[in-house]
């Protein structure tokens, strides 16, 4: 033992041992990439084997000679051939060991026990043939040491090799090969004694009685195999620790969300219970599959899926699952590589995505449909249309397209309420379905429009019996929430591609037909002609005008004063007026129906009403403010509400407001104006029948509903003066009124002789041209600090 540290440690051998230590990592570097190298395993043992074999014998013969120069460029033969086959074949059988077992502790102690031992074996045997026929003498402590340090750093190489922990593990195996090749040879030439102290050497020395290959090879394979029992016990206990730790990550693993597979070259090594529910396979026949086969085969042929084996951790990939019963389930997949059992392995990810592509499906079908009727929507009906343009224009074909919009839902849906207003377009969708082809196309654009296309039609005719047909359908009542209802429908027809290159072009000759439609007396159908478009166009500008001055109040609202007989003004009628910046005045006999049938009416109806109540609340206490209540205000549900919020935020006293009705309103629902009635006057203000005389029902409606006022229509009191019977039906309204106890107001008085008859007959109060024209406010607040009475001429 002394021995051997004295020559490892020999300052005089130091710059040899750093050579041979040099030239063993300039061997070992090259030996460990070829071991590591992807090729065949057969090659690698050859070229392993024969680089160990040259770099055993090389080491050896630079550290002999540098401790006995004397014997430099001595090679005994044929011991040192034969040593280097002897090498090369045990040097095979490590490299053997290492490749084709399972990596484990008992493996590499094995593989690199046999390497170094082959390595001290083939030094001995040639120092043994340098020294012959005398005996070699040894130091056997000293050999067993440099056999066990050489099995160790051997197999620390040959683990090193194999890790995935080790952050360079190719030059970590690097450096203890190295420096296996540097021991060994230094060891042996430690174990043994120096020649010159054979020749004073009188008794052969007691450790070489026998033959120290003999004993070599006895105390190595001794050596060795309590090695490899010591391996063996730390294989069980590792074994032991990796399987509590592969049940650990099992359990941790099925507590997942996720489908998991671990897999090796494509293989099934192991998964956890949520991928064996979303398979139906058990964990023995998983492991029997190649992952590419739990898949759907993508379109792209079978290579294609092979990135799913690949580094997918960022953007995962869309699969299709085999399940159960060959049912397809979407999966997203991610994989990675990690380290795992003697190697690496890719770790699947498989996510179960049903519910996210439903709901992505159900969007997108929202995004294309209809929610009410379930009907498809404007992205639906573009989508087909231009589908459809582009075959007819292909095939020399013809179809057309309707575009239909109810008559009379507003009213339906401002009187029943929205809920009725949706069973109603149900239904209205249910009627025309049963109407079409199956290679029609039925789709709802919003509100009360809908749109039909029929792919193909032999004429226009076609289209128009189809059109005529959707209209008679509508013509039986609907019964919703216990009321009767109808509705008639509008329809426009265009035809593709004649009156349309596009999509949106077709749509808008179809509602151009439409307007022109509904402006012919609604209930129509009219198919698109050239220059239709000009009336339309008029009215659709006027529309969207008539929106945009709503919106920033572009319209006025003017006053016209009424008189009591004596010439005192008693009050002002609220008329709303449209000062247009490029059309000039538009009169209300133009854009009041326009608003009345888009649906306007409502806000324009209540701003007048808020408008007049501010204004009067800024007049004295006894002039009252007339506002007329159209048929879509008084049908609204909430009118009493709107009411009472604009009384409370101009703070106008109740009594001064007057609301105007006519005779047409009351009979649409008898029952529901008369409790309209009853809820206005129980608020203060007072309620007029406008238009009187005009109607059917003229005396009923003095008679059961409790009006403050009666105005006698204009159409009365222009022909009194040249009519006997027209002044006998008058003269006749003022004294039963007054008998019923109701005040008279005559309007449209426009000469003298009518105010005459009127005064003089005691009608409560006048207004017409003739008194007072309509005129704005500031004027009607000026002629009212201005003037107190007004005295009527002649």
């Amino acid at each position: 033992m002394e021995r051997l540290f004295t020559f490892v440690l020999s300052e005089q051998h130091f710059g040899s041992h750093m050579t041979v230590l040099v030239l063993a990592f300039l061997v070992a570097a090259p030996t460990i990439l070829i071991l590591a190298r992807e090729t065949s395993i057969a090659r690698r043992i050859i070229l392993f084997a024969f680089l160990m074999a040259i770099a055993g014998v090389t080491t050896f013969f630079t550290t002999f000679w540098s401790s006995y120069p004397n014997l430099l460029w001595n090679f005994p033969q044929p011991a040192t051939e034969i040593a280097g086959a002897l090498m090369f074949v045990l040097a095979a059988g490590a490299a053997w060991i290492y490749l084709r077992s399972r990596r484990s502790i008992k493996a590499v102690i094995l593989a690199g026990g046999i390497l170094a031992f082959g390595m001290e074996f083939s030094a001995f045997y040639i120092l043994s043939a340098t020294v012959s026929p005398a005996t070699l003498a040894y130091d056997l402590s000293a050999m067993l040491i440099t056999l066990v340090l050489g099995t160790t750093l051997g197999a620390f190489a040959l683990w090193e090799l194999g890790s995935t922990l080790a952050a360079h593990p190719r030059l970590t195996s690097s450096v203890l090969l190295a420096l296996t090749l540097t021991v060994l040879p230094l060891g042996s030439m430690g174990s043994i004694l120096p020649f010159s102290q054979w020749l004073s050497v009188i008794q052969t020395p007691e450790s070489a009685l026998f033959s120290p290959l003999s004993v070599m090879s006895l105390s190595g394979i001794v050596s060795i195999f309590f090695v490899l029992c010591l391996a063996s016990l730390l294989d069980t206990r590792v074994a032991v620790a990796q399987r509590r730790e592969e049940d650990r990550m099992r359990h941790f693993a099925d507590g997942t969300f996720e489908g998991i597979l671990i897999s090796r070259d494509g293989l099934v090594m192991d998964a956890n219970e949520r991928i064996l529910e979303m398979t139906g396979l058990t964990l023995e026949d998983i492991k029997k599959r190649k992952v590419a086969t739990l898949f759907v085969e993508p379109t792209g042929g079978p290579h294609a899926g092979s990135t799913m084996l690949a580094n997918r951790e960022g953007t995962p990939e869309q699969r299709d699952l085999i399940g159960p019963g060959g049912r397809k389930t979407p999966v997203e997949v991610l994989s990675r590589v990690v380290p795992y059992v003697e190697g690496e392995a890719t770790v699947v990810a498989i996510r179960d995505v049903t519910e996210r592509k439903a709901a992505e499906d159900y969007i997108r079908y929202l995004a294309m449909h209809d929610t009410l009727t379930a009907l498809p929507n404007r992205r639906g009906l573009e989508a087909v249309l231009g589908q459809v343009i582009d075959l007819a224009r292909q095939n020399g074909s013809l179809a057309a397209l309707l575009a239909l919009d109810l008559d009379g839902f507003k009213t339906v849906n401002d009187s029943l309420g929205h809920h009725a207003g949706d069973l109603l377009l149900k239904e209205v969708a249910v009627r025309f379905q049963a109407q079409l082809r199956d290679t029609d196309y039925l789709s709802r654009l919003g509100g009360d429009e809908f749109v039909i296309v029929l792919r193909s039609i032999a004429s226009v005719e076609d289209a128009m019996q189809l059109a005529r047909r959707l209209i008679a359908s509508l013509m039986q009542p609907f019964s919703l929430a216990g009321h009767e209802v109808y509705v008639g429908v509008s329809i426009g027809v265009a035809l593709c591609p004649r009156d349309g290159e596009t999509a949106q072009m077709v749509l808008k000759s179809a509602d151009i037909a439409m307007y022109q439609a509904k402006l012919k007396g609604k209930g129509q159908v009219y198919e698109f002609q050239p220059g239709m478009d000009a009336a339309v166009r008029e009215r659709h500008d006027l529309e969207m005008d008539l929106r945009a001055a709503l919106s920033r109040n572009g319209l006025e609202v003017y006053y016209q004063p009424l008189f009591d007989v004596g010439g005192k003004v008693t009050g002002f009628e609220a008329l709303a007026r449209w000062p247009h910046p490029e059309r000039g005045m538009i009169p209300p006999s133009r854009f009041i129906p326009l608003a009345e049938e888009t649906g306007q009416i409502v806000q324009l109806g209540e701003w007048v009403l808020r408008t007049a109540c501010a204004t009067a609340a800024g007049w004295s206490g006894d002039i009252g403010i007339a506002v007329n209540l159209s048929a879509t205000q008084v049908q609204r549900i909430d009118l009493i509400d709107v009411v009472k919020r604009v009384l409370e935020e101009t703070g106008l006293d109740p009594h001064r407001l007057e609301l105007e009705v006519t005779e047409s309103l009351l009979m649409e629902d008898v029952d529901r104006a008369l409790a309209l009635v009853k809820e206005l006057r129980a608020l203060g203000v007072r309620v007029a029948l406008d238009d009187f005389g005009t109607g059917y029902s003229s005396l009923a409606y003095l008679h059961n509903f409790p009006f403050d006022k009666v105005k006698v229509d204009r159409s009365f009191i222009n022909k009194i003066t040249n009519d006997p019977n027209a002044w006998t039906i008058v003269e006749s309204i003022i004294v039963m009124s007054h008998k019923l106890k109701l005040r008279v107001t005559a309007e449209g008085i426009e000469t003298g002789a009518q105010l005459s008859m009127l005064a003089a007959h005691g009608c409560d109060e006048m207004q017409g041209f003739l008194l007072g024209r309509p005129m704005p406010q500031r004027q009607a607040t000026q002629m009212l600090g201005q003037l107190s009475s007004l005295h009527p001429v002649g």
